[in-house]
């Protein structure tokens, strides 16, 4: 068998028919050790960090490069899948390839020039605000909408996969998958949910918080994208509401008091708020007893 390019690493999985091969014809996707020396040269903080490192931008070639220890071939294939069944519906960013090196994963992907919505929030006008927040509404509704095989109904990540949710991923006897027409109620008593067990499976993204929504610059801004599908799967239908109250952000990206007051008043703007009660406080003690 011959021997890779050069300037390929073995590890790299380049993946046909992408934005990436139509614009760059005859480019390669630079190798995991390209990777890293990129980002050191940066001087950032984090660039030898070997979790969470800042993602790489190349924009003479389109790309953004996410990688660490925590990133996930699951990541990748749900970012695939995401793409692949919303296109022209929801903005995602195209996976151009894969990588994997020394116990960390590289998702190739294509650049979305655009700040976040956190970078944003401050500047914008309350019109804008509700007008973002009206457009999520939409986007969350199409990813929920998604269908499963009726024949092949469980809880989990793209693919059957093991939940890659923060409050479940490290937890073998909670992450599934859950498989068959009682998953709801066989997950929600492994993980103590006190819940009525006839919640629908839901396409659910299960991060939704402005640090991962791009959006446009200039006036009236749009949603330019949705980035961080790494725990996103099939749930139950409460889960997007819950989580999105509940995650919190670096004040870095958006101060303690700005976080409460997205929750308190966009956040319903985006999805059905769900009864405190009867559903979001079962789901709160579940997440108290997981952290």
């Amino acid at each position: 068998m011959s021997s890779p390019p050069a300037n390929l690493s073995p590890e790299v999985v380049p993946f046909p028919d992408t934005e990436f091969a139509s614009n760059y014809p005859g480019k390669l996707l630079p190798s995991s050790a390209d990777i890293r020396a990129r980002n050191e040269a940066t001087g950032h903080p984090r660039a030898t960090n070997r979790n969470t490192p800042p993602p790489v931008r190349i924009p003479e070639l389109g790309l953004l490069v996410k990688y660490g220890t925590k990133v996930t071939e699951t990541e990748m294939e749900t970012q695939r899948y995401v793409y692949r069944r919303l296109q022209g519906l929801v903005p995602v960013p195209q996976v151009l390839g894969w990588a994997e090196d020394d116990h960390q994963g590289f998702i190739y992907m294509s650049l979305i020039d655009a700040p976040t919505l956190a970078e944003r929030w401050n500047g914008l006008s309350e019109s804008e605000r509700h007008s973002i927040c009206h457009e999520l509404h939409e986007l969350v509704q199409r990813w929920r909408e998604l269908e499963q095989d009726p024949e092949e109904v469980y809880i989990g990540a793209v693919g059957k996969r093991p939940l890659n949710d923060i409050l479940i991923k490290d937890k073998s006897d909670l992450y599934g998958p859950w498989v068959g027409s009682d998953a709801v109620r066989i997950f929600q008593e492994a993980c103590y949910i006190d819940l009525d067990d006839d919640a629908p499976i839901v396409f659910t993204h299960g991060d939704l918080v402005p640090c991962n929504i791009l959006v446009t610059e200039g006036e009236n801004p749009k949603v330019a994208a949705i980035i961080d599908w790494a725990q996103a799967g099939w749930y139950p239908s409460y889960w997007e509401w819950c989580k999105a109250k509940w995650v919190a952000m670096p004040q870095n990206d958006m101060d303690r008091a700005e976080q409460e007051l997205w929750k308190q008043d966009y956040l319903p703007l985006i999805m059905q708020p769900l009864p405190e009660t009867t559903v979001y406080h079962p789901w709160f003690y579940f997440a108290l007893s997981n952290l």
